[in-house]
């Protein structure tokens, strides 16, 4: 019987902690994107090679990149003890929230759940390669693989990752907008998040993200567009450190979001840890001023000295990473 000794995978982008969701709502988005090609090598362990647009910017190290990381912590559970050659063609912006780590993580699983015939379960494979995420966190991870949005939980029993995954809305449009702003590192990102919460920022977090949940189920874009925006808790103390950028403080963009949303009636997001934004819009009635809202945003950006490296004009991906090609031997 012939077996595959290569395999490459699609991977879409992530938005994590979205809206009011921290750690816990995710959404994948069509693009940006990247490919993982996962192939058997006659050495031990894995070598990494980093390609496409933002290749060259990163370091190839086997030891710190989350998709090794995550393909090791699949390989002492199963007990596999092959050598691993892996190619990243890395096409997401890295340190722009925008979950690079978690989808070559998520890209380096699913390679390896389909070369290895293992027949991993989507919670499965959401475990593993959230072994390459710091902390071990979900929601990015959980986007990478199962597309869609995400709710995610640990299991108060097992302590195991339960996704529950619904298609989003089509009609549901999305413009990143990455700012050449130098963010932080994650970790100092999540330093920032406040220990104690007042009771009343708890309660309207917890409504909003309920609302968001709702409308993501029933396919009510509006629902999604009117509580999506407001994080008072995360997003507040992180704007106010500075962690999107000189300037962006919680009145600098609670002004902005208010604004997009009475004019336009459009959502904006920081995606995952930042500084990244995201303008959730209805495709069939805010078409005609997107474009008008997105000028907004940028012109807000360079008032402090900011611009735009990248903007995708994008949309929710129903799917996650899947194979595109293999090889057999």
């Amino acid at each position: 019987m012939k077996r595959r000794n290569a395999v490459t995978v699609w991977v879409p982008s992530s938005s994590a902690n979205l809206g009011p969701g921290f750690d816990v709502l995710s959404i994948a988005l069509r693009e940006p994107s990247l490919r993982v090609s996962l192939s058997f090598s006659d050495s031990d362990g894995i070598r990494i090679t980093l390609k496409g647009k933002y290749g060259e910017t990163l370091r190839a190290d086997p030891e710190v990149h989350s998709g090794c990381k995550a393909l090791r912590a699949l390989m002492a559970n199963y007990n596999i003890d092959e050598g691993f050659d892996m190619v990243v063609y890395v096409d997401i912006p890295p340190r722009k929230g925008l979950g690079l780590s978690g989808a070559e993580a998520a890209g380096a699983v699913v390679a390896a759940n389909e070369l290895l015939s293992l027949a991993l379960s989507k919670d499965e494979m959401v475990y593993y390669a959230s072994h390459g995420e710091p902390e071990g966190h979900l929601d990015n991870v959980s986007a990478s693989v199962c597309g869609g949005f995400n709710i995610v939980v640990r299991d108060y029993i097992t302590g195991m990752p339960r996704v529950y995954n619904f298609r989003p809305p089509s009609d549901l449009g999305a413009v990143v907008i990455v700012p050449n702003v130098e963010k932080k590192s994650t970790g100092d990102a999540r330093k920032a998040v406040p220990t104690f919460v007042h009771k009343s920022d708890m309660v309207g977090n917890v409504s909003r993200v309920a609302a968001i949940s709702v409308g993501f189920v029933t396919g009510d874009v509006d629902c999604i567009l009117r509580n999506i925006a407001w994080d008072t808790i995360v997003e507040r103390s992180r704007a106010d450190s500075q962690v999107y950028g000189r300037g962006v403080d919680w009145k600098f963009l609670e002004e902005e979001k208010l604004h997009l949303f009475k004019k336009y009636g459009i959502a904006e997001t920081i995606s995952g840890a930042g500084p990244s934004r995201i303008l959730w819009y209805s495709i069939s009635r805010h078409s005609q001023v997107i474009d008008e809202a997105l000028g907004y945003v940028l012109d807000r950006l360079r008032e402090l000295g900011y611009d735009a490296e990248a903007i995708f004009k994008t949309y929710p991906s129903g799917i996650g990473a899947y194979r595109l090609s293999e090889q057999y031997e």
